[in-house]
């Protein structure tokens, strides 16, 4: 009888953990950036969030027309910048910046932040390049 009760609740515990997944299973591949072909893009910081379970920078790009385009990058999490020396005010809005990028793949204005260059030749990185 006890075997049969244990089995039943096994099956209810094995069946419950099985619809959550686990934060590996949950977390998307960086397939979206093509690392094969990084570009350097300079602009001005307009923010940098500090955030879980990504961290962005929204850089301000000149066009190369007498405009701007505005580009969201992606990062690793704060606990991977910070074991790589980042702090929260590593980089600030209106700083100039040249980062090296894994571009999106479908071509918009954004990608994967690799390194950041600050203006006093300060390069910042995180462990991929």
């Amino acid at each position: 009888m006890m075997t049969r009760k244990l089995a039943v609740a096994m099956a209810a515990v094995l069946t419950a953990t099985a619809a959550v997944p686990d934060a590996a299973m949950a977390h998307h591949s960086a397939a979206a950036f093509d690392r094969s072909k990084p570009l350097v893009v300079g602009g001005t910081l307009k923010v940098f969030d500090w955030t879980n379970p990504h961290s962005w920078i929204t850089l301000t790009v000149p066009d190369g027309k007498g405009g701007n385009e505005e580009w969201r990058l992606e990062g690793p999490s704060i606990s991977i910048l910070a074991r790589n020396g980042w702090k929260r005010d590593s980089i600030h809005p209106g700083e100039k910046l040249r980062l090296l990028v894994a571009p999106n793949r479908d071509g918009s204005k954004g990608g994967e932040f690799l390194t950041v260059k600050k203006a006093d030749g300060t390069t910042l990185k995180f462990g991929i390049v």
